[in-house]
């Protein structure tokens, strides 16, 4: 005959105090307190379920009296009586709130930055940047505080609408491609089940792509304009001379804007300009012509700054601002339909390639050209080639295109 346990008094239990173990003082249908050799007073559940025994913990006396145990006791009988495993079920739970909290971390915004953050060794800074404020503009506004997992197509298809809207279709398609790389390392490293960008067909959204070229000036007769506006500009000094040297090296604005002494080898009259400034990713020597060695050594004579050849007119510790110089090429009165920092390197291609087999031409040949501008060699071998061999056909090439822009300003081409 199984032996009675007769109910705790709450007077029986303020009186228990500690001994040298643990000990047990029962209650009835299970339900004991743990007295500990510590002090604490604990309520616990022994059940079993399943042929096995198991135990569940209650709470700590006096937050959980007599009467709360016993209650939490008859709820979870009934639970097992219905072949429902309290442990497992609380297991369970506690395993949602988990996940939910994770949910609650692995935002859109703290993801899209984690990519972020990884992507910066493999694009240049000015690029890098570009997309943060892409991010910003146009995407976290809607996507920003949503667990990344919980982002729907159709999220996603309003925000490109939305650009659409605004014929804003070319930052339509980057944006795409944006949320595209966010989602894919998202998918990579497990924060999302899978990457739903690639269900979208971009196309029937935003429509057939149309290539829009840089504006830039091709004619002798605006070339020379516009050479001699730059030599008119009144503004700050430093802009005006990074616009009297653009173009005769046409690269990217972030480029000219951000170059240091450091990178100029006056005896070898060439720009090493680092990995990090570049969008290959590797280094880019650009041979200079004397025009640019002659600009430079004026600028080294008329300027404080050791680092940056081009310092903002706030402070010689940074370099020209990110509109500087199309600001310039406004007041100068340009408009962004007729020309932007980035046609210098549009004029060079097409002069370059217009005068490679004309008669007086240059007579260098296309890979010389994309050579020039840095642009990247799809085929491997030809690229190691261009590297080894083009340096000197480079450096002709660049005083060719140097003189001739020369002889427009100057009337006698």
């Amino acid at each position: 005959m199984a032996r009675r346990v007769l109910p705790l008094k709450d007077t029986q239990i303020k009186a228990a105090k500690s001994k040298e173990k643990d000990y047990k003082l029962f209650d009835g249908g299970g339900l004991y307190l743990l007295v500990t050799k510590g002090g604490g007073k604990l309520w616990y559940l022994k059940y079993r379920i399943n042929g096995k025994e198991k135990k569940i913990a209650l709470g700590a006396y006096p937050v959980i009296s007599i009467r709360d145990a016993r209650a939490k006791r008859e709820e979870l009988k009934k639970m097992i009586a219905q072949g429902v495993d309290p442990s497992e079920e609380r297991k369970a739970k506690k395993e949602q709130l988990q996940k939910a909290e994770v949910k609650k971390e692995n935002t859109f915004y703290t993801i899209s930055q984690k990519w972020w953050e990884n992507y910066r060794d493999q694009v240049s800074e000015s690029y890098h940047t570009r997309l943060g404020r892409a991010l910003e503009n146009y995407i976290y506004p809607t996507l920003k505080d949503k667990p990344i997992d919980e982002v729907t197509r159709l999220e996603v298809i309003a925000i490109l609408e939305d650009l659409k809207k605004r014929e804003l279709h070319e930052t339509a398609r980057r944006t795409t491609m944006l949320l595209n790389k966010v989602f894919k390392y998202a998918v990579t490293h497990e924060y999302a089940p899978h990457n739903i960008i690639a269900d979208i067909e971009t196309k029937d959204i935003l429509g057939k792509k149309i290539k829009r070229h840089y504006p830039t000036l091709t004619k002798e007769a605006d070339i020379k304009g516009l050479l001699l506006a730059i030599d008119d500009y009144s503004g700050d000094y430093f802009t005006k001379m990074a616009l009297k040297i653009l173009p005769f090296v046409f690269v990217r604005s972030y480029n000219i804007r951000h170059m240091e002494w450091a990178e100029i080898d006056f005896n070898a009259k060439a720009w090493i300009i680092p990995p990090e400034k570049m969008k290959t990713k590797e280094e880019f020597t650009l041979p200079l012509p004397h025009q640019v060695i002659t600009l430079l050594e004026e600028i080294r004579e008329n300027s404080t700054s050791t680092k940056y050849v081009f310092p903002s007119f706030r402070s010689d510790g940074k370099p020209l601002s990110d509109n500087t110089l199309i600001s310039a090429l406004r007041r100068m009165g340009y408009s962004k339909d007729e020309f932007v920092p980035h046609s210098f390197r549009a004029m060079f291609s097409t002069i370059a390639y217009e005068w490679a087999n004309k008669k007086g031409g240059h007579g260098f040949t296309g890979e010389v050209i994309e050579a020039c501008l840095a642009h990247k060699e799809p085929n491997k071998i030809k690229e190691a080639y261009n590297r080894s061999d083009y340096k000197e056909p480079m450096r002709e090439l660049m005083q060719w295109y140097a003189d001739y822009l020369e002889g427009v300003k100057c009337g006698y081409l």
